[in-house]
């Protein structure tokens, strides 16, 4: 028996017992544009390349796919495209494609039972990639991460990730306790699993690892207790430790999925009453470094989750706060996938008739809320509900129904207005802008 099949037979019982995540067949994201919103391979690659692509026709890989809910989420939020789900259980495949029968998905779909370090055996090559909570399983991720890098396309995108030793310090710790007592060795039985719970209750509510880790729904969720303080193979590492890792797999850092929460400025009050040396050493950090910084101070995220592709594919381009009028009329503007539903639709009609703003945030929540258009603004998003339009066609419909400007009491001018509007919504994510070639 090789060192690769002993190391995934110590793994593999836990989820044969209880497929990973246990969610209902009949459990949809179809309804919930937020966690869709994580699985659309449109935005990552808008991020880095700054072009918004047709997913129809790509390949996209969940790797480790489990029972199979994230590779429902992944066909949802990516029509069209071909859909291939990995993993090392044969139990959690079956319900896998159980998964997307149940819920008639149309994308063409293909399943394989092997290991993330077997993936160069696959004939396909992809656009876009899936491994969420898997690869800290591995003996070394560095081999997971060459893994699939060997089937993804020049242009492809990885999303993949790692848990946080720094968040997830407590957890560790209670994992060595039972593993002390004989536990996380071979398959979970129900005993195991009810002796730990009886043991986490047991303990005092002010000692640390029951306040830090133990939660009313590991009472009574089985899964939950095994994914946490009886999970095998469970490791974590820090940022920067993660960084290190892509650079021996020779791939590219591109962004964190949710970037918009390692802000490392929000940390602070007010970062201008920094010290000068402080303040002036954090400005020269690289993002990464800046990241790990991040971490160190507030490490309340329990992935580590970026994307990552291929060296040299990332593209440089100002950030549209900056361009100057010849890239504005070169513009199209494309809303975010997730937004083409009918409730929001209703809502644009619902404040065009009311005089009511649209809250954006509402309807797809992908950064702190706020994010609120005025109903003026209705009758380009309906465009844009319908097909891509360029800023040009945009600025006609918005000198339509211009609004005044509310301190001047004049007419706004509609360049200058749209153009603000567009910036909040691109760095919001709600929107996406694109050049032209010519």
């Amino acid at each position: 028996m090789n060192q690769l099949q002993t190391h995934w037979d110590k793994i593999r019982p836990q989820f044969d017992t209880l497929p990973y995540p246990d969610y209902p067949l009949e459990m949809s994201p179809r309804n919930t544009p937020d966690d869709l919103a994580t699985h659309n391979c449109v935005i990552p690659h808008y991020w880095r390349d700054h072009h918004v692509i047709d997913p129809a026709g790509k390949w996209i890989l969940d790797a480790g796919c489990g029972s199979g809910y994230q590779l429902l989420a992944l066909a949802i939020a990516n029509p069209g495209a071909n859909i291939v789900g990995v993993d090392i259980s044969p139990k959690s495949l079956e319900l896998a494609q159980q998964r997307l029968a149940y819920h008639q998905i149309e994308n063409p779909s293909h399943f394989h039972c092997l290991a993330i370090e077997e993936l160069p055996d696959l004939p396909d090559r992809f656009d876009y990639i899936n491994c969420d909570d898997v690869l800290y399983l591995l003996e070394d991720p560095v081999v997971g991460l060459q893994a699939m890098k060997s089937v993804l396309k020049p242009n492809g995108i990885i999303r993949t990730n790692m848990h946080s030793s720094l968040q997830r310090a407590e957890v560790y710790r209670v994992q060595q306790f039972f593993s002390q007592l004989g536990y996380l060795e071979g398959a979970p039985t129900p005993d195991e699993i009810d002796a730990t719970r009886q043991t986490m209750t047991t303990l005092n509510d002010w000692v640390i690892s029951k306040r830090q880790t133990w939660r009313p729904q590991f009472e009574i969720n089985d899964q939950a207790v095994l994914m946490n303080h009886l999970f095998r193979g469970d490791r974590g590492i820090t940022l920067a430790e993660f960084f290190a890792l892509l650079q021996k797999a020779d791939l590219e850092f591109i962004t964190m999925v949710n970037w918009r929460r390692w802000n490392l400025e929000k940390l602070f009050k007010n970062i201008e009453k920094l010290p000068t040396a402080v303040a002036q050493s954090l400005a020269e950090m690289s993002t990464e470094q800046q990241l790990h910084m991040f971490e160190l101070l507030h490490p309340v995220h329990r992935l580590l989750d970026l994307y990552c592709g291929h060296p040299g594919q990332k593209l440089q381009r100002a950030p549209v706060a900056e361009w100057h009028d010849s890239l504005w009329q070169r513009a199209t503007v494309c809303l975010h996938p997730q937004l083409n539903t009918h409730a929001f639709r209703q809502a644009v009609v619902t404040a065009t008739e009311k005089l009511e703003l649209i809250p954006f945030d509402k309807y797809l929540l992908l950064s702190n809320p706020g994010i609120n258009v005025d109903s003026a603004f209705a009758s380009c998003l309906l465009s844009l509900l319908e097909s891509p339009q360029t800023v040009a066609s945009l600025q006609a419909q918005w000198l339509e129904v211009c609004p005044p400007d509310w301190l001047t009491r004049s007419p706004t001018t509609p360049e200058k207005a749209l153009r603000s509007l567009l910036i909040d919504l691109e760095q919001g994510g709600y929107a996406m802008l694109e050049i032209s070639a010519s």
